[in-house]
């Protein structure tokens, strides 16, 4: 609700009740020290306490309830200045009328429903004589019993004998109208307790005036910042897609069948499912079929579903309200507001816990959600593109995955080839990458050799893309006398010819054989009759043999890596790969 203007008090104010004394009259009248005595006002100073700390709308008007409980108070209402929508009228006063915006208390009739010449009280007019006339003058009005104010109707059916009624106003802007009714004259011996009364309400209505604009000025600061995440990840977005290679590189028939799938795909709104292993490009992928769809002018947001703690993803994906648990100090946007209008990609879908998979569901399903700690109910518009490197078949067969949630996401289905699949593509790719990163890197390009293309395309890639860039960055930056240093990790190889039991190899670098699809990790150790007289060697095997034959080759050149003879060269390796490989190792030159 914004705040109006300052509003000015009408020509002609006869017929109101009392008023405040205006500046410069006579004083207020003293409050006698036995009055002081007799009630306890630190409840009153903690409220005020907790209204200065509050920092929504909602909470400050349920504070008032405190307030408007006082002795012989029957009920104490708040109203907002508003400025209702109209088709016609001029600007001036008569346009702005006063909200009920909260009741504490109990009446026969309802408050909203005390009618006054122009209607009910849920909608008070400023030309209204009673509670309008103290927004329209900007001053307190109260009376202390029927003699001193004309009683309508409702407050003789209610029996309501004496009222105040307080502008909220700060910095010249009227915010609204505090009023409290009594349930009987406050002369006498209670007109003490009606002078503290006015007192501390006085105090009370100022303060929560300044904590409301306050409150106002802080959501709209959070809907400013809010609006600035969404912006800000639709900018990093751009930032990444300027930074990412603009094109999928490689024309092998493998790739171009999964290419043509997602020419077909992208421009619909079809849920995206894509298969594959780690490295494939999954996350490139994605980024291709946001850029040809109909959204592409929206935010493509990513989500690592294996990176989120069990306990974080509801506020992760949905978001929270400030409160909601420890720690939530701010409401917070989650990824699927974040990406209406646009695409969410989530990455490593399979592992989203089984518990929290339904939670999912229902948001694919229904484009409904509720931030944690919240109520209400809040409808996206999202694409949804998944992917995993699992066998998420296998996951609903053994429990593991909800069969709904897969049938939900695999409306379109897209396998990505790996690199070992591909290996036409490899060239392509390594040139691709020595380019992209000597222009980050700041380095020369150095010259790739046909041995060295050769060895990438015999090799089994089990990181597949992904490992290619890092290899291809590694021997850039190891690069020496122009040349690109090749330095393929021993993971996943399969063994060539081995040298006699001593255990040395037939030069620095084993063969590999072109087409294995090695198995890697503790479970890769496999019997020479099952695959074809070749034995595949374990890691922990793999390492203690390069560690016996390094030992071996620096024995030789009596501890020297480097120059003629050194063991770099009886190994057949640049001397930074060898000492690369030795400080892997844990070897030291004697």
């Amino acid at each position: 609700m914004k705040t109006p203007p300052p509003l000015e008090a009408p020509p002609g104010t006869h017929g109101a009740p009392a008023t405040e004394t205006p500046h410069g009259s006579a004083p207020e009248p003293t409050l006698p020290h036995s009055v002081l005595q007799q009630f306890d006002i630190s409840p009153f100073l903690d409220m005020m306490l907790n209204v200065a700390q509050e920092r929504t709308v909602e909470g400050l008007l349920e504070l008032t309830h405190r307030v408007n409980r006082g002795t012989h108070v029957m009920c104490g209402c708040i109203w907002f200045v508003d400025a209702p929508s109209t088709t016609g009228g001029g600007e001036g006063e008569g346009d702005h009328v006063l909200r009920l915006m909260t009741v504490a208390g109990h009446t026969v009739t309802p408050v909203r429903e005390w009618r006054h010449a122009e209607g009910t009280y849920a909608l008070v007019p400023l030309t209204e004589q009673l509670v309008g006339m103290v927004a329209a003058r900007g001053e307190p009005a109260w009376g202390a019993s029927p003699e001193e104010w004309t009683r309508p109707a409702w407050a003789v059916d209610e029996s309501i004998h004496a009222y105040a009624a307080y502008p909220l106003q700060f910095k010249g802007n009227m915010i609204g109208v505090m009023a409290v009714f009594y349930d009987r004259p406050m002369r006498g011996v209670l007109a003490d307790l009606m002078l503290l009364h006015r007192k501390m309400h006085k105090i009370f209505a100022d303060s929560l005036s300044a904590a409301v604009v306050n409150a106002r000025s802080f959501e709209e600061i959070q809907h400013l910042r809010r609006a600035l995440e969404l912006e800000n990840e639709h900018l990093r977005g751009e930032v990444r897609r300027a930074r990412a290679p603009h094109a999928i590189v490689g024309d092998s028939p493998p790739l171009r069948r999964a290419l043509e799938q997602v020419d077909m795909v992208a421009p619909t709104d079809a849920t995206v499912l894509l298969l594959g292993e780690s490295g494939t490009g999954k996350e490139l992928v994605a980024q291709a079929i946001h850029d040809r769809s109909q959204r592409a002018a929206a935010t493509l947001v990513r989500v690592n579903c294996s990176a989120i703690p069990r306990e974080l993803f509801e506020s992760e994906f949905f978001g929270h309200v400030k409160g909601a648990f420890t720690g939530a100090l701010r409401d917070r946007v989650g990824r699927f507001q974040l990406a209406d209008g646009g695409t969410l990609f989530l990455d490593e879908v399979g592992e989203i816990p089984l518990e929290l998979q339904g939670k999912l569901l229902r948001v694919l399903q229904e484009g409904v959600f509720e931030r944690v700690g919240e109520e209400r109910s809040r409808s996206v518009d999202v694409r949804i593109i998944a992917a995993t490197n699992r066998d998420l078949r296998a996951d609903v067969e053994h429990g593991r995955f909800r069969q709904d949630l897969f049938f939900r996401l695999s409306v379109f289905p897209v396998a990505l080839p790996p690199l070992r699949a591909r290996r036409e593509d490899i060239p392509l790719l390594a040139r691709h990458f020595v380019r992209a990163s000597c222009r980050r890197l700041n380095l020369p390009e150095p010259r790739v050799s046909h041995r060295q293309m050769a060895e990438m395309q015999a090799y089994p890639w089990p990181g597949n893309v992904r490992e290619l860039q890092n290899v291809i960055e590694r021997g850039v930056i190891m690069a020496e006398g122009g040349r690109l240093v090749l330095d393929l990790p021993p993971e996943g190889t399969v063994t060539g010819t081995m040298a006699a039991p001593g255990g040395g190899w037939d030069g620095g670098t084993p063969s590999r054989a072109p087409t294995a699809a090695v198995p890697h990790g503790p479970d890769a150790a496999v019997d020479e009759g099952e695959t074809g007289g070749q034995a595949i060697i374990p890691e922990a095997q793999w390492r203690e043999l390069q560690r016996a034959n390094i030992e071996r080759a620096l024995a030789a050149a009596g501890g020297r890596v480097h120059g003629p003879g050194g063991a770099a060269e009886l190994l057949g390796l640049p001397p930074t790969t060898l000492q690369s490989r030795m400080k892997t190792l844990g070897l030291r030159t004697r």
